[in-house]
């Protein structure tokens, strides 16, 4: 399916619908096709096998009638006569007489032949010839009379007046008293006259009369009289399985079987004769069916042109659309599938615009800032001056409390502001938070401690800045600030790859502090402060937990990941 991703959808989907409609009608047509020429075929073999089962009748009635004539001739008193050797002139006239109205008479006789002991001389005038009965027994058809009294022997040349014609031939023996062959009687039909027996019945096939030897005893055409008949093929029957007929490329071939003779009439007809009429109608049908086909190319054409035009469309939105600098006209027309696109698509941009548009009022605001920060900056400096102005004059005066107050004051100061830092790692933590702590025991004049375990393979981590001192703050001022011997305790270290921070005092425990909800101000950060900044940095994934001590005393346990490399927090 590679092509979908590399040609148009309205190429793809053009070419798709014309070969699925060309393929359906050319299927049509030439299932339309093959069935009328199915059709056709099998109605004219049905009509060749009538017209050769009456042809067949009206053979076989006349092959009766000649079969019948043999036998009246045969039993003639003047032939019996001539054959007993009563050969007078006036016996042999008058048997040529005879038998010569016999051959006139009968519109089916082409002559009479006699073969016998002592032919009497004929006139090669006359219908009428007489052979010796030694002829008749040296010729290559006498085999077929060796256990019959009669049969038909096929084609046979004969000499005429006129020269050697062509017959078919009935032969009939007679016998004396003791059952000898004394004379052979041969009645001769003409080729001609048998086919036109082919003809009794109009056909407009070829038509041809076969004996048991496969010679061609006649036909319609006047060809291959005489010769064998060289079939096209095996026969195959039709679905009703009492006609036979053989189909092929050529020729339509029907038979039927002169069973008392063993004689076959075969009905041929060319293949092109009988399939013009589906041929020609093919021929419109596909002219039709080409006209079809370009009105409906030219259809889907135009319906795939009318599909693919909102999609044009929304294309050109998109590669035209700029933020906040191009007023778009979505088209609402459309009320189907088309139509929420357009609508996803005028709210994407809106959500777009809104957001760009917050983006440049938080840049503003964030610009603000900085403008305000760097005006700020002035402030800084003049607090390091003034403290160190009075440090030197607590010093001069020989206050050493003070000047270290004064001196951890500005030590915090500078960690504070830390360059405008958010990030410090936990040992700097630490410094600031042991400053803080130390400002503490001099404020307590001895009543409070505190002790720091810093493991060595955190102190590298960053920690967001001022997320201790809160804690520790808010453990002096509600836990410890009427304690007489306050011992605030640190534990930093690590474990599965997460800093676990500890923060405990011995104080009067969490009940101190709950009338305020937790949300005490110190140095104006708050402990639901730190954890919003937590978790913002973090992501959420920070625990916080505040519980009493059994031994007396608040514990505040922080859990959160240890990140070495600043651009890894997400707040960032």
């Amino acid at each position: 399916m590679d092509f979908l991703n590399k040609y148009s959808f309205k190429l793809v989907l053009f070419v798709s619908l014309s070969v699925f409609f060309i393929v359906i009608l050319s299927t049509i047509i030439y299932v339309n096709y093959r069935v009328s020429i199915n059709e056709i075929v099998h109605l004219s073999a049905t009509q060749q096998k009538t017209n050769l089962d009456l042809i067949k009748q009206n053979i076989e009635q006349k092959l009766r009638s000649l079969e019948a004539n043999a036998v009246v001739l045969s039993r003639q008193s003047s032939l019996n006569k001539v054959i007993n050797n009563h050969t007078g002139d006036y016996l042999g006239n008058s048997l040529t007489i005879d038998f010569s109205n016999s051959v006139y008479s009968n519109g089916d006789l082409h002559s009479i032949e006699v073969f016998m002991n002592n032919p009497p001389t004929s006139n090669i005038h006359n219908p009428v010839r007489y052979y010796s009965l030694e002829e008749a027994e040296q010729s290559n058809w006498i085999h077929l009379l060796a256990n019959k009294n009669a049969a038909w022997i096929g084609i046979r040349s004969i000499e005429m007046f006129a020269g050697e014609e062509h017959v078919i031939s009935h032969t009939r023996k007679i016998l004396n008293s003791r059952g000898q062959t004394q004379a052979i009687l041969s009645l001769n039909l003409d080729p001609l006259i048998t086919e036109n027996w082919l003809r009794s019945h109009p056909n407009d096939s070829t038509l041809y009369l076969i004996n048991e030897q496969s010679h061609i005893l006649a036909s319609t055409d006047h060809t291959g009289i005489g010769e064998n008949y060289i079939s096209s093929g095996d026969f195959k029957n039709s679905p009703d399985q009492n006609e036979p007929y053989l189909i092929n490329k050529d020729e339509l071939v029907v038979t039927a079987d002169l069973l008392n003779y063993n004689w076959e009439l075969v009905a041929t007809t060319p293949y092109e004769q009988i399939t013009v009429s589906s041929k020609q109608v093919a021929k419109e049908l596909l002219l039709f069916s080409l006209i079809i086909t370009i009105f409906v190319l030219i259809v889907v054409y135009l319906l795939i042109k009318q599909l693919t035009k909102p999609i044009r469309q929304l294309t050109h939105l998109m590669n035209n659309y700029q933020l906040n600098r191009t007023i778009q006209v979505v088209p609402d027309d459309y009320k189907n599938e088309f139509g929420h696109l357009f609508v996803g698509y005028k709210n994407l941009i809106t959500r777009s615009e809104n957001l760009y548009n917050s983006l440049i009022e938080q840049y503003k605001r964030h610009k603000r800032a900085d403008i305000r920060a760097l005006q700020a900056n002035i402030n800084p400096h003049f607090l390091y001056n003034t403290l160190d102005q009075l440090n030197w004059r607590a010093i001069e005066r020989g206050d050493d409390d003070m000047s270290e107050i004064l001196e951890l004051l500005g030590d915090m100061l500078r960690t504070g502001l830390s360059n405008g830092e958010n990030l410090l790692t936990i040992e700097d933590e630490v410094e600031y938070v042991k400053k803080y702590l130390k400002l503490q025991v001099i404020r307590m004049q001895g009543t409070f401690c505190y002790q720091i375990d810093l493991n060595e393979q955190v102190s590298h981590a960053f920690i967001p800045k001022l997320t201790l001192q809160p804690f520790v703050e808010n453990a002096i001022i509600h836990g410890l600030q009427e304690a007489e011997d306050g011992c605030i305790t640190i534990s930093i270290d690590e474990k599965d790859e997460q800093i676990h921070i500890s923060i405990k005092d011995n104080g009067v425990g969490a009940d101190s502090f709950s009338k305020n909800d937790n949300n005490i101000k110190t140095g104006g950060y708050g402990i639901e402060n730190v954890k919003d900044r937590l978790n913002n940095y973090y992501s959420y994934n920070v625990k916080i937990c505040l519980v009493n001590r059994p031994e007396g005393g608040v514990e505040v346990l922080l859990i959160i990941p240890k990140i070495v490399d600043k651009n890894k927090f997400s707040f960032l």
